[in-house]
Protein backbone atom coordinates (compact mmCIF):
# COMPACT_ATOMS: atom_id res chain seq x y z
CA UNK A 1 0.00 0.00 0.00
CA UNK A 2 1.16 3.49 -1.25
CA UNK A 3 1.71 5.96 1.82
CA UNK A 4 0.07 9.85 2.03
CA UNK A 5 1.87 10.38 5.36
CA UNK A 6 5.07 9.51 6.60
CA UNK A 7 6.16 10.04 9.79
CA UNK A 8 9.85 9.34 11.16
CA UNK A 9 11.49 10.31 14.29
CA UNK A 10 9.22 13.08 14.86
CA UNK A 11 9.79 15.31 18.78
CA UNK A 12 8.11 18.07 19.75
CA UNK A 13 9.40 19.87 22.84
CA UNK A 14 7.73 23.24 24.30
CA UNK A 15 9.12 25.37 26.95
CA UNK A 16 7.42 26.44 29.87
CA UNK A 17 8.42 28.56 32.41
CA UNK A 18 11.96 27.21 32.53
CA UNK A 19 10.05 23.56 31.93
CA UNK A 20 11.08 21.47 29.28
CA UNK A 21 8.09 19.58 28.57
CA UNK A 22 8.63 16.70 25.44
CA UNK A 23 5.06 16.34 24.31
CA UNK A 24 5.62 14.15 21.58
CA UNK A 25 8.92 11.55 21.61
CA UNK A 26 10.55 10.08 18.55
CA UNK A 27 7.35 8.92 17.03
CA UNK A 28 7.62 7.49 13.45
CA UNK A 29 4.50 5.92 11.46
CA UNK A 30 2.74 5.73 7.70
CA UNK A 31 -0.61 6.38 6.91
CA UNK A 32 -1.79 4.97 3.50
CA UNK A 33 -4.07 6.16 1.32
CA UNK A 34 -7.26 6.01 1.19
CA UNK A 35 -7.18 4.71 5.08
CA UNK A 36 -9.04 5.74 7.87
CA UNK A 37 -6.82 5.66 10.76
CA UNK A 38 -7.36 6.74 14.09
CA UNK A 39 -4.97 8.05 17.55
CA UNK A 40 -6.58 7.03 21.12
CA UNK A 41 -4.75 7.71 24.12
CA UNK A 42 -5.36 9.72 27.76
CA UNK A 43 -5.04 13.37 28.01
CA UNK A 44 -1.53 14.73 27.25
CA UNK A 45 -0.51 11.57 25.21
CA UNK A 46 0.73 13.82 22.30
CA UNK A 47 -2.37 13.19 19.60
CA UNK A 48 -3.42 16.77 19.55
CA UNK A 49 -0.28 17.93 19.60
CA UNK A 50 0.93 15.11 16.37
CA UNK A 51 -2.43 16.21 14.94
CA UNK A 52 -1.16 19.80 14.85
CA UNK A 53 2.02 19.00 12.82
CA UNK A 54 0.41 16.59 10.41
CA UNK A 55 -1.65 19.81 9.28
CA UNK A 56 0.70 22.14 9.53
CA UNK A 57 -0.50 24.30 12.56
CA UNK A 58 2.71 23.45 14.61
CA UNK A 59 6.27 22.93 13.38
CA UNK A 60 8.15 19.53 14.54
CA UNK A 61 11.30 20.26 16.68
CA UNK A 62 13.02 17.30 14.80
CA UNK A 63 12.40 14.47 12.61
CA UNK A 64 10.08 14.78 9.74
CA UNK A 65 6.70 14.81 7.96
CA UNK A 66 5.68 14.35 4.64
CA UNK A 67 2.18 14.81 3.15
CA UNK A 68 1.00 13.88 0.20
CA UNK A 69 4.91 13.34 -1.18
CA UNK A 70 5.70 18.10 0.78
CA UNK A 71 8.09 18.48 3.82
CA UNK A 72 5.42 19.76 6.35
CA UNK A 73 7.94 22.56 7.31
CA UNK A 74 9.24 23.68 3.69
CA UNK A 75 6.15 22.78 1.46
CA UNK A 76 3.50 23.87 3.87
CA UNK A 77 1.60 26.06 1.12
CA UNK A 78 1.51 22.97 -1.02
CA UNK A 79 -0.23 20.69 1.74
CA UNK A 80 -2.75 23.36 2.91
CA UNK A 81 -5.10 22.44 -0.82
CA UNK A 82 -4.52 19.02 -0.17
CA UNK A 83 -6.55 18.93 3.40
CA UNK A 84 -9.54 19.28 5.23
CA UNK A 85 -9.42 19.96 8.88
CA UNK A 86 -12.45 19.36 11.15
CA UNK A 87 -10.76 21.34 14.68
CA UNK A 88 -12.26 20.12 18.05
CA UNK A 89 -13.03 23.82 18.50
CA UNK A 90 -15.63 23.82 15.84
CA UNK A 91 -14.56 27.86 13.75
CA UNK A 92 -17.51 29.05 12.54
CA UNK A 93 -19.16 32.46 12.17
CA UNK A 94 -21.75 32.99 14.21
CA UNK A 95 -23.34 36.40 12.61
CA UNK A 96 -23.43 34.23 9.03
CA UNK A 97 -25.60 31.73 7.88
CA UNK A 98 -25.17 28.16 6.76
CA UNK A 99 -25.17 28.79 3.34
CA UNK A 100 -22.93 32.01 3.69
CA UNK A 101 -20.51 30.25 6.09
CA UNK A 102 -19.58 27.18 3.58
CA UNK A 103 -19.58 29.91 0.95
CA UNK A 104 -16.34 31.99 3.03
CA UNK A 105 -15.09 28.31 2.49
CA UNK A 106 -15.20 27.69 -0.79
CA UNK A 107 -14.16 31.06 -2.06
CA UNK A 108 -11.16 30.86 0.49
CA UNK A 109 -10.55 28.10 -1.51
CA UNK A 110 -11.38 29.28 -4.96
CA UNK A 111 -13.89 26.71 -5.31
CA UNK A 112 -15.69 27.64 -8.85
CA UNK A 113 -18.97 29.48 -7.98
CA UNK A 114 -21.11 27.01 -10.07
CA UNK A 115 -19.13 24.07 -8.23
CA UNK A 116 -19.65 25.96 -4.48
CA UNK A 117 -23.31 25.77 -5.25
CA UNK A 118 -24.15 22.35 -6.11
CA UNK A 119 -21.73 21.09 -3.57
CA UNK A 120 -23.00 22.90 -0.82
CA UNK A 121 -27.31 22.12 -2.12
CA UNK A 122 -25.97 18.61 -1.93
CA UNK A 123 -23.91 18.14 1.54
CA UNK A 124 -26.45 20.03 3.27
CA UNK A 125 -29.55 18.02 2.17
CA UNK A 126 -27.03 14.91 2.79
CA UNK A 127 -26.59 15.72 6.39
CA UNK A 128 -30.29 17.29 7.36
CA UNK A 129 -29.48 20.82 7.00
CA UNK A 130 -31.36 21.57 4.23
CA UNK A 131 -33.92 23.45 6.22
CA UNK A 132 -31.35 25.36 8.02
CA UNK A 133 -29.32 26.31 5.38
CA UNK A 134 -29.92 30.61 6.19
CA UNK A 135 -30.12 30.36 9.52
CA UNK A 136 -27.38 32.17 11.65
CA UNK A 137 -25.45 29.69 12.60
CA UNK A 138 -25.02 31.07 16.55
CA UNK A 139 -28.33 29.52 17.22
CA UNK A 140 -27.17 25.96 15.73
CA UNK A 141 -26.77 22.90 17.91
CA UNK A 142 -23.55 21.23 18.99
CA UNK A 143 -24.74 18.29 16.50
CA UNK A 144 -25.77 20.87 13.85
CA UNK A 145 -22.76 22.96 14.07
CA UNK A 146 -20.13 19.85 13.98
CA UNK A 147 -22.57 18.60 10.26
CA UNK A 148 -21.53 21.96 8.94
CA UNK A 149 -18.61 22.28 9.87
CA UNK A 150 -17.57 18.62 7.71
CA UNK A 151 -18.74 20.12 5.06
CA UNK A 152 -16.78 23.32 5.24
CA UNK A 153 -13.76 20.74 5.27
CA UNK A 154 -14.49 18.84 2.46
CA UNK A 155 -16.05 22.03 0.06
CA UNK A 156 -12.33 22.26 -1.95
CA UNK A 157 -12.71 17.78 -2.48
CA UNK A 158 -9.35 17.77 -0.08
CA UNK A 159 -7.21 14.04 -0.22
CA UNK A 160 -6.84 13.69 2.97
CA UNK A 161 -9.96 14.90 5.75
CA UNK A 162 -8.34 15.48 9.37
CA UNK A 163 -10.71 15.17 12.14
CA UNK A 164 -10.46 15.96 15.99
CA UNK A 165 -12.20 14.16 18.19
CA UNK A 166 -15.15 13.46 15.39
CA UNK A 167 -17.80 12.54 18.32
CA UNK A 168 -17.83 14.21 21.73
CA UNK A 169 -20.26 15.86 23.18
CA UNK A 170 -23.03 14.59 20.41
CA UNK A 171 -26.01 12.41 20.73
CA UNK A 172 -26.33 9.63 19.36
CA UNK A 173 -28.13 10.21 16.36
CA UNK A 174 -25.91 13.11 15.51
CA UNK A 175 -23.01 10.31 15.91
CA UNK A 176 -24.34 8.25 13.69
CA UNK A 177 -24.99 10.91 10.65
CA UNK A 178 -21.04 11.58 11.64
CA UNK A 179 -20.06 7.94 11.10
CA UNK A 180 -22.21 7.98 7.48
CA UNK A 181 -20.18 11.07 6.26
CA UNK A 182 -16.89 8.98 7.49
CA UNK A 183 -17.48 5.92 5.42
CA UNK A 184 -19.17 7.85 2.33
CA UNK A 185 -15.89 10.12 2.44
CA UNK A 186 -13.57 7.03 2.35
CA UNK A 187 -15.58 5.11 0.32
CA UNK A 188 -15.26 8.42 -2.26
CA UNK A 189 -11.17 7.47 -1.76
CA UNK A 190 -10.19 10.10 0.74
CA UNK A 191 -7.82 9.54 3.60
CA UNK A 192 -9.26 10.37 7.16
CA UNK A 193 -7.22 10.95 10.31
CA UNK A 194 -8.97 11.76 13.31
CA UNK A 195 -8.24 11.05 17.26
CA UNK A 196 -10.70 10.07 19.32
CA UNK A 197 -12.10 8.81 23.29
CA UNK A 198 -14.70 6.96 21.88
CA UNK A 199 -13.25 3.52 21.78
CA UNK A 200 -16.46 1.87 19.45
CA UNK A 201 -15.81 5.06 16.95
CA UNK A 202 -12.56 3.61 16.55
CA UNK A 203 -13.12 -0.12 16.71
CA UNK A 204 -16.29 0.88 13.92
CA UNK A 205 -14.19 2.95 11.65
CA UNK A 206 -10.69 2.40 11.50
CA UNK A 207 -8.60 0.37 9.56
CA UNK A 208 -6.01 0.74 12.14
CA UNK A 209 -5.41 2.24 15.88
CA UNK A 210 -2.34 4.16 17.26
CA UNK A 211 -2.56 3.77 20.71
CA UNK A 212 -0.19 6.85 21.93
CA UNK A 213 0.98 7.63 25.90
CA UNK A 214 3.22 9.71 27.44
CA UNK A 215 4.55 11.19 23.72
CA UNK A 216 4.87 7.79 22.67
CA UNK A 217 3.24 5.44 19.84
CA UNK A 218 3.08 2.62 22.35
CA UNK A 219 0.84 0.55 19.84
CA UNK A 220 -0.09 0.55 15.99
CA UNK A 221 -2.44 -1.97 14.06
CA UNK A 222 -5.98 -2.87 13.10
CA UNK A 223 -8.71 -3.23 15.95
CA UNK A 224 -8.66 -6.72 16.04
CA UNK A 225 -5.13 -7.41 15.80
CA UNK A 226 -4.64 -5.29 19.01
CA UNK A 227 -7.29 -7.06 20.69
CA UNK A 228 -5.27 -10.20 20.31
CA UNK A 229 -2.52 -9.41 21.16
CA UNK A 230 -3.77 -8.26 24.43
CA UNK A 231 -6.14 -10.80 24.71
CA UNK A 232 -8.90 -8.21 24.93
CA UNK A 233 -12.58 -8.42 23.86
CA UNK A 234 -13.09 -4.62 23.03
CA UNK A 235 -10.69 -1.50 22.21
CA UNK A 236 -11.59 -0.27 25.98
CA UNK A 237 -9.57 -3.21 27.39
CA UNK A 238 -6.95 -2.43 24.86
CA UNK A 239 -6.65 1.16 26.42
CA UNK A 240 -6.25 0.23 29.68
CA UNK A 241 -3.61 -2.30 28.88
CA UNK A 242 -1.44 0.30 27.28
CA UNK A 243 -1.97 3.53 29.01
CA UNK A 244 -3.41 1.92 32.11
CA UNK A 245 -5.87 4.58 31.78
CA UNK A 246 -9.70 3.85 32.15
CA UNK A 247 -11.24 5.20 28.97
CA UNK A 248 -13.04 8.89 29.23
CA UNK A 249 -15.80 9.18 26.55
Amino acid sequence: MEPIIEVKNLVKVFHSRGRKITAVNDVSFDVFKGEIFGMIGPNGAGKSTTFSMLTTLIKPTSGSIRVAGFDVEKQDYKIRPLIGIVPQKLSLYPLLTARENLELMGNLYNVPKQVMEEKIDYYLKLVGLEASADRFTGGFSGGMKQRLSVIAAVLHDPQILFWDEPSTGLDPQTRNVIWKLARKFNEEGKTLVFTTHYMEEADNLCDRVAVMDSGKMVALDNPERLKETTGSTNLEEVFVHFTGEEVRD
